[in-house]
């Protein structure tokens, strides 16, 4: 078995993470001998650090941690440098996806360079469901793609298609999993989706409010021409 990367980025989770950490721990990384357990703690507020730090010392994990929030987009870069082995696991923290869907994945790398998990039986509010399908729709007709979830949180990814595309100037504000896949398959990498168990996340949601989605969604499309044009470029 090839052993993984697991990247994980936190904050402000104080309420979920020891679980979804152990979770996750149990049923995928201490399987695979030789795989890294990487937590990119993004500056917390609500004592998520403090219970990484216990964490730390009880599971091995690499924690990395910041004293001041950098942002998603900027963490998220700067964690996909971190891996050492040649397959990169990357999921959420909000304990939504079902760590046992990582096999689905898995058991598929061999014949891709990125496997992305599509989120199925959501229970997110149907204003949420359209706004995503809505987005995807927008996505694979501007760049005559046809992946089914682009901005899944849930995914496995070799580290030569990551390395080959974090030197580029990424343009994304927000949902910065699209602008990454975007650009591992423009270099020509193969992409591939299977479908994955969506769960309800416990207590209060964490995503961005139903209110700020349509123009968050707004921000990421004004940046499609530019996007587009530097991958033309690449090509």
């Amino acid at each position: 078995m090839q052993p993984i990367s697991l990247v994980m980025l936190v904050y402000n989770e104080a309420g979920t993470i020891e679980k979804v950490i152990r979770e996750y721990y149990d049923q995928v990384v201490k399987r695979i001998p030789g795989s890294e357990y990487i937590i990119a703690e993004d500056g917390s507020t609500d004592g998520t650090k403090e219970i990484l730090a216990r964490l730390a010392k009880e599971t091995p994990l690499r924690l990395v941690q910041g004293r001041e929030r950098k942002g998603y987009a900027q963490a998220f870069r700067n964690a996909l440098s971190l891996p050492r082995n040649d397959i990169i696991f990357l999921s959420d923290s909000g304990g939504k996806n079902d760590p046992s869907d990582f096999w689905k994945l898995y058991e598929r790398i061999d014949a891709a360079d990125m496997v992305i998990g599509v989120r199925s039986g959501r229970q997110d509010s149907w204003f949420r469901k359209i706004l995503t399908w809505g987005y995807n729709q927008i996505i694979n007709l501007y760049f005559s793609s046809d992946l089914k979830d682009i901005d899944s949180g849930f995914r496995l990814v070799k580290k030569k298609a990551v390395r080959d595309i974090l030197g580029q100037n990424w343009v994304f504000p927000e949902l910065i999993s699209s602008e990454f896949t975007l650009r591992i398959r423009a270099k020509g990498f193969r992409i591939e989706e299977v479908p994955i168990t969506y769960r309800s996340r416990e207590g209060r949601s964490r995503g961005l409010p139903l209110k700020k989605i349509p123009a968050a969604i707004w921000r990421v499309l004004s940046k499609f021409p530019i996007l587009k044009k530097e991958l033309w470029q690449k090509i």
